[in-house]
């Protein structure tokens, strides 16, 4: 028996409510589309929810329904950069005679009513606490009213999150890197013989192999040469800024030293005696890794640029460092790994979980103790 209209309408109100204020979906518009709704959340285990109104009265149809959704499913991932996505149907209008089938992606529940919710498998083990948040002691228009509050709120509320994540931020941190980077190439050529000097470039903290750690930190100010510098100099404003922007203040300088340093360790391990390193090419890989964990992270709003943006871009640097001679690549991979660790470990604001940051503690902890013992120590 199925649902008469004002039931299923009612009903379609109270699951929006449910997967927008309890699970954080969010509405999907999809073109084309009609009589269903999708939600999409790119954290939950069914990264789509669809709510279909539309009358399905053969298998046939449900065979179309299963291609539409098949091919609207493609669509999302390459936008969103996702691949693997389950999805999850609630059919409100079926055919009693047409059967349903689940596979690994794709999971497919009839709904008679609220209470045939609780006899099925998937939301028990899924959604377990729907059937009782789908209840509420209001009725009629007071009903529609508190759903339409909550779900008006709730919106709002993500609004106010994305617009704080993604405002433009003043480029502090940023810019206090390029000004000591640029007052320390000034200093090599009015105190010393030029920042492609050797002695010079020792004595104001280049990377050698003669132990002393404390290169590690000096050796990202210092460039090699005025092209090295400038290079340097505009990759870091130009990536400095929009990892300020995604992170803040605080957490653009620990990203940009921690990937700096991990990247220097490698390069002691990895690089020969009596060869002199410096430069802040690691910390900015760095930064890219930075912004490829915030994009991958908000890839429903930053899919289409991960996708032709931020990917290509550190494909291509990433290249250039094996194929140009004279590059530490060594600060560059290890920087950009670093980069990716420690900003999830530091977190993105709204989004990361205490468990996860807990995890990138540790990892980064025992990261930098690995490399150290293996630079110094062995």
């Amino acid at each position: 028996m199925s649902l008469t209209r004002e039931k299923r309408d009612l009903l379609v109100m109270k699951f929006l409510h449910y997967f927008i204020t309890e699970k954080n979906y969010n509405p999907v518009v999809v073109h084309g589309i009609q009589n269903e709704i999708w939600l999409e959340n790119m954290d939950a285990e069914f990264r789509i929810v669809r709510i279909v109104m539309n009358y399905i009265h053969n298998s046939e149809q449900l065979d179309f329904d299963n291609f539409k959704v098949n091919r609207m499913v493609k669509q999302i991932k390459l936008k969103t950069f996702t691949l693997k996505m389950k999805v999850l149907t609630l059919y409100l209008d079926l055919n009693d005679n047409v059967s349903l089938t689940d596979n690994k992606l794709n999971y497919q529940v009839r709904v008679k009513n609220e209470n045939s919710l609780k006899k099925n498998e998937t939301i028990k083990n899924s959604f377990p606490d729907m059937p009782s948040k789908l209840k509420f002691t209001e009725e009629g228009s007071l009903l529609y009213q508190k759903i339409n509050n909550d779900i008006l709120k709730k919106n709002m509320d993500q609004s106010e999150k994305i617009n704080d994540l993604f405002s433009p931020k003043k480029p502090v941190v940023t810019n206090i890197l390029i000004s000591i980077i640029t007052i320390l190439m000034l200093l090599m050529y009015l105190v010393g013989n030029g920042s492609t000097d050797i002695k010079t470039l020792y004595k104001f903290g280049a990377l050698v192999k003669d132990g002393n750690m404390l290169r590690l930190l000096t050796s990202i100010f210092l460039h090699i040469g005025i092209l090295h510098y400038l290079m340097n100099t505009w990759a870091l404003k130009l990536l400095g800024e929009q990892v300020e922007k995604f992170y803040g203040h605080v957490k653009t300088l620990l990203i940009f030293v921690y990937s700096g340093v991990i990247g220097n360790l490698l390069s002691v391990i990895l690089m020969n005696d009596g060869v002199i390193s410096a430069g802040a090419s690691g910390a900015i890989f760095g930064l890219m890794g930075a912004i490829l964990y915030f994009a991958i992270n908000q890839r429903t709003y930053m899919g289409e640029a991960l996708k032709r943006e931020i990917l290509p871009v550190i494909i291509i640097n990433v290249m250039l460092g094996f194929l140009v001679p004279g590059i530490n690549i060594y600060a560059h991979l290890g920087g950009f790994i670093s980069g990716m660790l420690i900003s999830s470990t530091l977190g993105i604001k709204y989004k990361t979980s205490r468990f996860e940051k807990i995890n990138g503690i540790i990892c980064s902890i025992i990261l930098v103790i690995t490399l150290v013992f293996l630079a110094y120590f062995m």
